[in-house]
């Protein structure tokens, strides 16, 4: 089993990063008030993880103060919430990565605690089928929905569990984990909601939605469920029951990472394509 040293105090973070993170505020009920941590990914636009409902009041600690967003753009499939303010009230910001860390990359993790931002260091352990990490880490009140970065500070993920072992599967180091739900999975969401673009006038002819596989006998992908014939997913060989697995030599798994390539890459795409039990590879031309 390999095991990694882990830094147990509260790092010192770029000034930089912590200007991009911020604190929510999840009222639940009355006088309830539930922390949790959101990243500004544009001047206008701030991502969480979505851990609240229709009827929770939902504001944001900014310079300006604490703001309501004026609009929520939820995505249930992915489980975040990008919220958007009409006002530019973000000074730093970055967009979320499609960089994904390597087995044993140290990570710096930013969550909200009852004494206010904590930063601690985590490392990748192992990556599971549907694209998530396990990370160790020194597990602290707060990381649910925290921010992580990079070696290189940039954005790589949203903490989205805690696994907290029982005494008897501990291992010799008493371990705790953390899971990781990396930006390559979502950064294409994210990037499109920014650019605030209508694409409707492009047509790729393909009804698709995200295959999540939990063992490794099949790989995790983007199936396609239905093809026009005579579109351009036809013409470029695609067919019902198809999964992409890979784009540019990169997973795949959410069908708005195949549209956003297709709108915003000016190359022609790679795609790995698994029909049946056989891969095989088609070019796929952007629009």
């Amino acid at each position: 089993m390999i095991s990694f040293l882990l830094a147990i105090t509260v790092l010192t973070t770029p000034s930089s990063i912590m200007e991009q993170v911020h604190t929510v505020r999840i009222e639940t009920s009355p006088g309830i008030i539930e922390l949790s941590t959101a990243v500004a990914i544009s001047p206008n636009h701030a991502i969480t993880l979505c851990i609240f409902t229709d009827d929770n009041s939902v504001t944001i600690e900014t310079h300006s103060g604490i703001l309501h967003p004026d609009s929520l753009i939820i995505s249930p499939d992915l489980g975040l919430v990008i919220m958007f303010f009409e006002d530019e009230i973000f000074d730093e910001y970055q967009i979320p990565s499609d960089v994904v860390p390597d087995i044993g990359d140290p990570l710096t993790i930013i969550g909200n605690g009852l004494s206010g931002v904590l930063a601690v260091e985590g490392r990748t352990r192992e990556q599971y089928p549907d694209g998530s990490f396990l990370l160790t880490s020194n597990i602290r009140d707060g990381l649910m929905g925290a921010a992580v970065f990079n070696d290189k500070d940039e954005y790589v993920g949203i903490i989205t569990g805690i696994i907290r072992m029982d005494d008897q599967f501990q291992d010799n180091n008493n371990r705790e984990y953390i899971v990781l739900y990396p930006s390559q999975i979502w950064y294409m969401w994210s990037k499109l909601i920014v650019m605030s673009e209508e694409y409707t006038e492009h047509s790729f002819g393909v009804i698709a939605i995200s295959s999540i596989s939990l063992t490794s006998s099949r790989p995790s992908g983007i199936h396609i469920v239905s093809v026009s014939v005579g579109s351009r997913a036809w013409k470029t060989g695609l067919r019902p029951g198809d999964l992409i697995t890979r784009i540019d030599d990169t997973p795949v798994y959410q069908p708005e990472t195949l549209r956003g390539l297709l709108i915003l890459s000016d190359d022609t795409l790679d795609v790995t394509v698994l029909r049946n039990t056989f891969e095989r590879n088609i070019s796929i031309p952007p629009f």
